[in-house]
């Protein structure tokens, strides 16, 4: 039997991982090589937190919590499992909510009267937010579901 706090330590590492490995390869998907990165433009990093937080968010909560779940269903941890509309509606949820971090991330943004940043720190400025993105909304989604205790 799996114990729920090493199931969520470990689960929220991958997440974390994952949520940073994805958000580096949609980075260079979108803005390539480009040198220097605009900030607030239509085609600009501060625009692009939305999509990044709703897939990684989404992701972060839904992929995780159907692993878990599929761990009570075979019995190596306790608890009920919720049905999958259940944590698929969570998972939308925390994503939406995850908006608020783009919020403040973009507030910064503008507050540091940041016009552009190079492509090296724009990019690790993506990969830090996506693995926060997983640390803050994993665990989160995965409290829902485990038993307590």
């Amino acid at each position: 039997m799996t114990s729920v706090s090493a199931h969520l330590r470990f689960s929220t590492l991958i997440s974390v991982v994952i949520s940073m490995a994805i958000s580096a390869a949609f980075f260079l998907l979108i803005f390539g090589g480009t040198p220097n990165i605009r900030v607030f433009t239509v085609d600009g990093l501060a625009l692009d937190f939305i999509p990044q937080t709703l897939a990684a968010g989404f992701m972060s909560a839904l992929v995780p919590a159907i692993q878990t779940r599929a761990k009570m269903v075979a019995g190596s941890i306790t608890g009920s499992p919720p049905p999958l509309w259940q944590i698929a509606v969570r998972a939308l949820g925390l994503a939406l909510g995850g908006l608020a971090l783009a919020g403040v991330i973009t507030a910064l943004l503008w507050l540091a009267g940041a016009e552009a940043m190079s492509w090296a720190s724009a990019l690790a400025m993506k990969i830090g937010y996506g693995g926060l993105l997983g640390l803050i909304i994993t665990p989160i989604a995965l409290r829902a579901i485990l038993p307590r205790g």
